[in-house]
């Protein structure tokens, strides 16, 4: 179900809300709050419960209490992975008897939930599972643009487009959430000296980051495409990042690659890999991708070059830049 169709319906039942975009999840959330319950009530008819200090009795008893002057109550069900993990069958019954009073909301804020298991398969087979995914094109214009008008700013389309490229949302290969655009326009706002926001003033609250060009230098390193890398290099190098940090992050690239094809080749899955490693999904898909570039003899090989540079940074005087050139152009 598409989140947007609960700003057209009538709700009630219950939800799975998860995805990307935490932001659209809680604005989501307020909005049936506020839609559905009367401000002097919510103390009464809004219930925010704790999944990991819940039991299945305390939840039964939220959702058959009545609402108090009020059409409908609503119950909010935070930290939600060890709830699931802990419900049986008289649970889901409970939802499919839900009285048309209550709505209930169950977040995944974590990104926690296993999709294979029974629980989030309940609400995709009901088609409750509301997705909040990464927005793309007119739909990330639209909500920068919402916002510019809803803090007394203009922006014209060109430089709108301009200012949310900057900002790398749009970008594959940098998570940048609803959360991180919206501080850059608060901070665009807090640098303006008009309400109308000009290309200038773009440039000047946005500056390219070293974290930019240090996820651009990795991913072409992982990919092999040594030139490009080559050049990544160089960019570091003018942004003056260090030579020993960026030796560290290639470190860290090989090591977490060493180690997924290390854990499938124990017979592990993606799942248990990501809750192994500890690394963010979006670097997890990452590195599964990249992992097909490597043989796991290879990436050793490279781990022990890695080594040898570290060695050689600090013992000889060798230009720092040889040295790391050298070991981009061993990842070919």
């Amino acid at each position: 179900m598409n989140y947007r169709q609960i700003y057209k319906e009538e709700i009630s039942g219950a939800y799975l809300f998860y995805g990307y975009e935490k932001l659209l999840l809680r604005n989501t959330s307020e909005y049936i709050i506020k839609k559905y319950l009367k401000k002097d009530f919510r103390n009464i008819n809004l219930l925010s419960l704790n999944g990991d200090q819940i039991e299945l009795e305390d939840f039964i008893n939220s959702v058959e209490t009545l609402p108090v002057f009020d059409d409908k109550k609503v119950i909010i069900v935070k930290n939600i992975k060890n709830f699931s993990l802990k419900v049986d069958d008289s649970f889901y019954e409970i939802l499919d008897k839900l009285a048309d009073f209550v709505i209930v909301i169950f977040l995944d804020l974590e990104d926690e939930l296993d999709k294979k298991r029974k629980f989030f398969k309940y609400f995709k087979k009901k088609n409750r599972n509301i997705e909040f995914p990464k927005l793309k094109g007119q739909e990330v214009i639209r909500f920068a643009s919402q916002y510019f008008k809803l803090k007394g700013y203009e922006i014209n389309n060109s430089d709108l487009s301009y200012f949310i490229n900057k900002s790398s949302y749009n970008s594959r290969n940098i998570e940048v959430n609803l959360y991180d655009l919206k501080n850059e326009m608060d901070k665009l706002f807090s640098l303006s000296e008009s309400p109308q926001i000009k290309r200038e003033d773009i440039e000047a609250s946005i500056i390219e980051s070293i974290d930019t060009n240090v996820f651009r230098f990795l991913d072409c390193l992982s990919n092999r495409n040594v030139g490009q890398a080559i050049l990544e290099y160089k960019n570091l190098h003018d942004l003056n990042e260090p030579a020993q940090k960026i030796l560290f992050m290639i470190s860290r690239q090989v090591r977490n690659l060493i180690n997924y094809k290390s854990l499938l080749k124990s017979g592990y899955n993606n799942f248990e890999i990501q809750k192994r490693m500890g690394i963010s999904p979006f670097e997890f898909n990452k590195i599964s991708s990249f992992s097909k570039n490597f043989e796991l003899d290879k990436l050793y090989e490279l781990h022990a070059e890695i080594l040898e540079t570290d060695r050689s940074l600090k013992t000889t005087s060798l230009s720092k830049d040889v040295l790391l050139e050298l070991l981009i152009y061993k990842f070919a």
